[in-house]
């Protein structure tokens, strides 16, 4: 049985006043990061299939709460290919999520992310973040080096110095992009309700130990009329510039052999964000969780 993370939870009040501390529009650049959570010990060491094959595409509808309307005002795609990379082949990952030219003199949002993972064993070889957030930008750069398990780090943001640093990277440490695509290899019919599956995760400047906390099965209607039986799981998340610290962001993936992400939601200051799947395409296997 996968090992429990024992995290402490986060006081009511100090939550209050993280979300007090949250710029709202921060979260729709965080929708990319939506789909990015889980590489769990037990999961790599196990001898999965990979649940998606080169070429497959899906978007998905960034929405906001306000005053109880959910309104579209973004969107974000993902897309998962093989090439060479440096004389090796390698799964090349790509996020891009974008808010409608509507919503810009709100919060302008144009974030590309992009990871090169080997093929074999998915370990990251090289990320990338692009951050275009109106008067905020920036790109972050991470090279891996398995052997000496190193990463090597550059950020670089509008009127600060450039970040170098050099962080010590346990096995099984993933960026944000192929956490999310790796989670997907999971099985989770062998996970009980409640249980707590511990995961590594590049974030920023350094690597943290989270978990997720498996909550079973439950059916999930999107957007587009289209319904879907899906395993949904809470991830616990740091105290950082996006979330306040502990379990406020669900996620429901495919119950059939995709585990594709169906919808995400969590809480923030003015109400809540939620993405939904709207369109997938070139996908390894039958949505066979879709409910006719």
């Amino acid at each position: 049985m996968t090992k429990n993370l024992k995290k402490k939870k986060p006081e009511r009040k100090s939550k209050r006043k993280s979300r007090q501390r949250t710029p709202t529009c921060k979260f729709w650049s965080f929708l990319i990061l939506f789909f990015v959570f889980i590489s769990t010990e037990s999961a790599s060491a196990q001898s999965f299939e990979y649940p998606f094959k080169s070429g497959e595409n899906a978007r998905y509808g960034a929405y906001y709460n306000w005053h109880f309307i959910w309104v579209q005002s973004g969107e974000v795609q993902f897309r998962a290919d093989t090439l060479q990379y440096k004389q090796q082949e390698a799964w090349h990952l790509k996020a891009v999520g974008k808010t409608f030219k509507a919503y810009d003199l709100l919060f302008s949002v144009r974030d590309t992310f992009e990871t090169y993972s080997n093929y074999a064993t998915f370990d990251p070889i090289y990320s990338r973040r692009v951050l275009n957030h109106a008067k905020q930008n920036s790109v972050h750069q991470y090279w891996f080096d398995p052997a000496s398990g190193k990463i090597e780090t550059q950020i670089r943001q509008e009127k600060k110095p450039v970040y170098h640093a050099s962080l010590t990277a346990p096995e099984n440490t993933f960026d944000l992009l192929a956490t999310a695509y790796n989670f997907r290899k999971f099985d989770f019919n062998k996970l009980f309700v409640g249980q707590k599956v511990p995961y590594r995760m590049l974030i920023d400047r350094q690597v943290a130990d989270l978990f997720f906390r498996y909550l079973g099965k439950e059916n999930v209607k999107t957007r587009n009329g289209k319904a879907y039986r899906c395993h949904k799981v809470s991830v616990y998340l740091l105290q950082g510039d996006f979330f306040p610290e502990g379990e406020y962001m669900k996620i429901w993936f495919t119950d059939d052999k995709n585990h594709l992400p169906v919808q995400v939601e969590t809480e923030i200051l003015m109400g809540s964000v939620k993405a939904l799947l709207l369109e997938p395409k070139s996908l390894k296997y039958p949505l066979t969780s879709q409910i006719k």
